[in-house]
């Protein structure tokens, strides 16, 4: 499933940590944007990552779903693109 994940956390050394996370699971799209192409356990893995990298009195961290039939309604403007990670295939 396709994931937008946006972050806001004012102290520098947890952002620093929930950004390597992020890294690990999508692209960044803007400072504290990435999109993610993820399933279900991915997804899981990467709540509890970031729950134990965040302050649940300080930082906001939102995770927004979107379905196949959303996301060629993405619009984009000035540079920004819009690029999916595509699955392996074995043949």
């Amino acid at each position: 499933m396709f994931w937008v994940v946006c972050y806001d956390i004012p102290d520098d050394k947890r952002r620093r940590k929930v950004v390597k996370i992020m890294e690990g699971a999508g692209r960044r799209v803007q400072y504290s944007v990435f999109e993610c192409e993820i399933n279900n356990a991915r997804l899981e893995r990467l709540k509890r990552d970031l729950q134990r990298a965040i302050d649940d009195e300080e930082d906001d961290v939102r995770f927004y779903p979107l379905n196949e039939g959303d996301i060629p309604k993405i619009i984009t403007l000035a540079r920004a693109t819009l690029e999916r990670t595509r699955g392996h295939y074995v043949v």
